[in-house]
């Protein structure tokens, strides 16, 4: 995956969890590079359109729901098999039914958008 430097650190610098509520409430896609498992062991890079975090025991913390460009399909990413991410500048229009709407309480307590990525 490429990567400018300070676009890199920038992005890096933000959890996954951060980015991706950023990502889905400024309607700006990321680009990951994610691990999917040991039943496919495919390492790809994506350039999603988040939406939405799930939690649950079994997503060991949360999911990451977006839509996926390569897949052309909405997915949930497990944290744990995102490897890397960076905002790509990318614009996208938000699912009317998506729930993205949902994480605006976490976007403005921990004051998202004042973080330029």
């Amino acid at each position: 995956m490429s990567y400018g430097s300070s676009e890199a650190a920038q992005s890096l610098s933000l959890s996954i969890r951060d980015a991706w509520v950023k990502a889905a409430v400024e309607h700006r896609t990321l680009k990951i590079r994610y691990y999917s498992g040991p039943i496919k062991d495919e390492d790809t890079v994506r350039e999603v359109e988040p939406d939405y975090i799930a939690t649950s025991d079994y997503w060991r913390g949360f999911g990451c729901w977006g839509y996926c460009r390569l897949r052309d399909h909405i997915r949930v990413f497990n944290v744990e098999g995102v490897n890397q991410w960076v905002f790509t500048g990318n614009m996208f229009t938000p699912n009317p039914n998506g729930r993205w709407r949902e994480l605006l309480p976490y976007y403005r307590e921990n004051e998202l958008g004042l973080i330029k990525a």
